[in-house]
């Protein structure tokens, strides 16, 4: 077949990638617009990969009959394209093997983020596992976003990772009632011990308004942590690299303590936007 014959349907993959970006994952679809543009459609295709991943944790409707294994499987395959190149017909594949063939971004990244979920199957037994799995998952996201953009340097990388881990920390305070409610439950066991909970018992019950209020007060204290960290280095991140983690503004927007309201899904609104665009200006979080 020509490259003739192959660029519509090339641009008819990359049109519906980016509608499939905006609805599934829109603070980052918003965010990704202002990194430079040869990184992103990469973006697009990284927040399409992302959303695979944590669908294959969202598995309440099957969690009684094979528990986590139907999770499991599907993140497998997923280790099994990175390993083969096997697009096997998967269009979000396909673009993913082609962003690592041009080196577009690392493996380890990709590996970390699919890691990230099979430890939210498994379970997180503490804090430090946790943290872990947040900064490989919702850190790695950013980080792979900031690979696309031509950002190498090692410290760079690491404060986009915690602000990655920011924007995560802060989704689960905006949205942890919906997440739980799905059959989620990325926290650790330690976090819910200390608040009367257990993870099974989160899968045949229900959080009270008072232990999801005590679970947000933990997260926050997270969020704040490793904002502390982010800062601690001083420095303004050049405009690539502050565009990979413009995500953590939202975060931590969500997680002021009058932010949010009920189940916390609401839109967002004008503030959230210029939030972002001010923090590119200032190139510091």
């Amino acid at each position: 077949m020509t490259g003739q014959m192959d660029a519509p349907q090339s641009e008819e993959v990359a049109f519906s990638t980016m509608q499939a970006a905006r609805q599934i994952d829109p603070d980052r679809f918003f965010c990704s617009l202002f990194l430079p543009p040869a990184a992103r459609i990469a973006a697009l295709t990284l927040i399409t990969f992302n959303h695979e991943c944590i669908r294959a944790v969202d598995t309440s409707a099957s969690w009684s009959v094979a528990g986590p294994m139907a999770g499991l499987i599907r993140l497998q395959w997923w280790r099994d394209v990175l390993e083969s190149g096997n697009a096997q017909r998967h269009d979000t594949a396909r673009a993913v093997l082609d962003l690592l063939a041009r080196g577009a971004v690392r493996r380890e990244t990709l590996d970390g983020i699919i890691t990230a979920r099979e430890c939210e199957l498994d379970g997180l037994p503490d804090r430090p596992t946790w943290q872990s799995s947040m900064l490989d998952g919702a850190g790695g996201v950013q980080v792979a976003m900031a690979e696309a953009a031509g950002v190498t340097d090692a410290e760079q990388l690491a404060r986009i990772r915690l602000m990655g881990g920011i924007y995560g920390v802060g989704a689960l305070v905006r949205y942890l009632p919906v997440v739980l409610h799905g059959g989620r439950c990325p926290l650790p066991d330690d976090m819910l011990a200390e608040t009367g909970l257990t993870r099974d018992g989160l899968r045949t019950g229900q959080a009270t308004a008072t232990q999801i209020a005590t679970l947000r007060d933990g997260l926050r204290q997270q969020g704040r942590d490793w904002l502390a960290m982010v800062r601690g280095e001083g420095a303004r991140l050049p405009r690539a690299a502050m565009s990979a983690g413009l995500p953590a503004i939202l975060g931590l927007r969500d997680m002021r303590p009058h932010a949010i309201r009920g189940e916390g899904t609401q839109p967002r609104g004008l503030g959230d936007r210029l939030a972002v665009m001010r923090a590119l200006l200032r190139r510091r979080i």
